[in-house]
């Protein structure tokens, strides 16, 4: 999705401006080299499916081993860029519903200590104030696509109950309540070997992310 130009969105401060940039650039990339990757272990398991039958009939077959070792660098090229996805996407998501909130409300451009503080991972309680939001007062939309945007947030809702039920599964040692949970950043605070709150959800939370820029540009037209 195209980015506005900076006269779109002349109604910013220079701080929420640029960082409004700098992430777009960020998620933009990551989001990139994430499908890179993925593309590449499914590649590299094609490669190996096709040694193995080729090995039967030839006394070697180093690339079976070699392919089968890019397919698990890979793997691990994809979560690592999945977690700097998530860390990202997520950041952006805050600062731009927290732009139109303030939008909103016609209160003053946010500070640059306000914004670098919501260019960090949010915590879980964080993102999860952020995207319930009510979409209504924030958008300059027809209903038609205000539904559109209370059922992608509603997903990310669900990713949230995900992560609160991850985070406080009994069968992790160090386990948290609720509480506790809502100020954990999933980047570091989410077991390793569970598998990640946010899996199905990263292309909704980066397309939300995304196109939050050319929302606030909508709303300043007005």
């Amino acid at each position: 999705m195209e980015f506005p130009a900076r006269k779109a969105l002349a109604g910013l401060g220079s701080a929420e401006y640029e960082a409004l940039v700098s992430l777009r650039e960020a998620v933009s990339t990551l989001d990139v080299e994430l499908r890179s990757a993925l593309a590449a272990e499914d590649r590299a398991r094609v490669w190996e499916a096709n040694a193995e039958r080729r090995a039967q009939e030839t006394r070697f077959a180093f690339e079976v081993e070699a392919f089968r070792g890019l397919a698990s660098a890979a793997v691990r090229c994809a979560d690592e860029l999945e977690v700097l996805l998530w860390r990202y996407a997520s950041a952006f998501t805050v600062l731009g519903i927290s732009i139109l909130e303030r939008l909103a409300a016609g209160g003053p451009p946010l500070s640059e200590a306000v914004v670098g503080r919501l260019c960090e991972e949010p915590t879980l309680a964080e993102f999860e104030r952020a995207v319930a939001v009510p979409v209504d007062g924030l958008l300059n939309r027809e209903e038609e696509h205000l539904k559109l945007y209370r059922e992608e947030r509603r997903k990310l809702l669900d990713l949230v109950e995900t992560a609160y039920e991850c985070l406080g599964d009994a069968a992790i040692e160090d386990r948290m309540d609720r509480a506790a949970a809502a100020g954990a950043r999933l980047s570091v605070d989410h077991p390793t070997y569970m598998d990640r709150p946010w899996i199905g959800h990263l292309d909704s939370l980066v397309a939300l992310a995304q196109q939050t820029p050319n929302e606030i540009s909508r709303v300043l037209k007005t």
